[in-house]
């Protein structure tokens, strides 16, 4: 898991850069299409907006019927008083800045007051700019701006051009909520990895914390089964030493390595099941004796089932005398069919018994146990396995075994 998050983590990184980036020319791409001047007009004549329909700004002027007067003392040659109140109405569904409106009546106004903005006269035009805190104008909310201005006669709007920065808006664009959507999905992955990251994480921990504690276990069981023969201490040391070594050469590692070397570290659990009489008996066995013997074989594979700490630990104990040719025990399988940690540990097992002492003979010649190698590679042993056993006994791993675990070496 630690390996696959440290290869992940890059991959959801460059893709949250990507939307990131994505999100940042979209951005970018709403604020340049925002700044092409939209113009609405209206006359008297069309009445509409030609191409915009009911949802463009217009605007709406009135007089309060009791807001006209007629005032020839101060204005004798514009006497026309009137409050005029215009009402913007602006509903295209986007927000429109910077705006303002030329409102074109039938004879030049005079403007006597205003509010909500400031005028400027040019013939019969009036230029309105809102104040600053009312030129960005929300849609679906009218906008109110008015003056009290004189004419000879009561104005009547001819036409106005609206001006603005109509703005365009992330939200507005599809592209939009596709990186919105995949920006979710890229969430949802990356919180479903992390929360599995963490889960193994603690497991791995755990796996830690109690890793001590099933070693020294496994160790105390493995020191009771040698105990039960004398000729035999050390030996399920030396053959899980052996065993692990063998398969870091043939490319295990991490797990992998931890669980054979407990596999062959408990190969002979079985032999807890075995007489004594039998076990130490100083000449050869009979039949009925060797019978016994073999069973321990499913002895150990019965006490190691339920220890699920460790995956298929019982394997070496159930299968490590089996032979390559199929003719070992107890189930008689052959070749591949023999789990591949049960032919390593058959291997280191042989080795460790020829070189040993036994309460009936004294260990093997270093070169005869070679010769034995060699001549049953293919036929008792797996013919891939039995190379890397030589290359391990001519480099000297095996001092260096012998030293760390005690037991008498082969006879020259």
């Amino acid at each position: 898991m630690k390996k696959a998050s440290k290869r992940f983590l890059p991959v959801y990184l460059i893709a949250a850069a990507a939307l990131l980036l994505s999100f940042i020319a979209l951005h970018a791409y709403a604020q340049r299409e925002s700044h092409r001047v939209q113009v609405f007009t209206w006359d008297a004549v069309h009445q509409t907006m030609p191409g915009e329909g009911s949802r463009t700004p217009c605007i709406n002027m009135s007089i309060p019927s009791d807001m006209q007067w007629t005032d020839e003392d101060n204005h004798a040659l514009t006497p026309a008083g009137a409050q005029y109140d215009f009402v913007l109405y602006y509903d295209p569904g986007r927000k429109i800045r910077d705006w303002s409106v030329q409102l074109t009546f039938q004879e030049q106004p005079v403007i006597d007051s205003s509010w909500n903005g400031t005028y400027e006269i040019s013939g019969n035009t009036i230029t309105f700019t809102p104040d600053p805190n009312t030129d960005y104008m929300k849609f679906g909310v009218p906008f109110r701006f008015g003056a009290v201005m004189y004419g000879r006669e009561m104005l009547q709007l001819q036409s106005y051009v609206l001006t603005g920065v109509l703005e365009v808006s992330m939200q507005s664009l599809p592209l939009y909520h596709v990186l919105t959507a995949l920006s979710v999905i890229w969430a949802v992955l990356f919180a479903s990895t992390a929360i599995s990251y963490e889960r193994v994480r603690r497991l791995e921990a755990q796996r830690e914390r109690d890793h001590p504690m099933i070693s020294q276990s496994i160790t105390t069981f493995t020191n009771f089964i040698d105990a039960k023969d004398p000729y035999t201490k050390g030996h399920s040391l030396r053959v899980a030493a052996y065993s692990e070594e063998l398969a870091r050469r043939l490319g295990y590692e991490g797990d992998a390595l931890k669980n054979i070397y407990y596999e062959a570290l408990l190969h002979d659990a079985g032999k807890i099941g075995i007489p004594d009489a039998i076990l130490r008996k100083p000449g050869r066995l009979t039949r009925e004796e060797y019978e016994t013997i073999k069973t321990h074989t499913t002895i150990g594979s019965e006490i190691l089932k339920n220890f699920t700490a460790i995956p298929e630990i019982c394997d070496g104990a159930h299968y490590h005398h089996e032979r390559w040719d199929g003719k070992g025990y107890p189930e008689g399988l052959s070749a591949t069919q023999i789990p591949r940690n049960a032919r390593i540990i058959c291997v280191a097992d042989s080795y460790d018994a020829m070189s040993s002492h036994r309460s009936y003979r004294a260990p093997i010649p270093e070169e005869k146990i070679l010769s034995e190698l060699r001549n049953n590679s293919g036929s008792q042993f797996d013919p891939d396995i039995v190379p890397v056993m030589l290359d391990m006994i001519g480099d000297g791993f095996k001092k260096k075994v012998r030293e760390q675990y005690g037991a008498e070496t082969a006879m020259p």
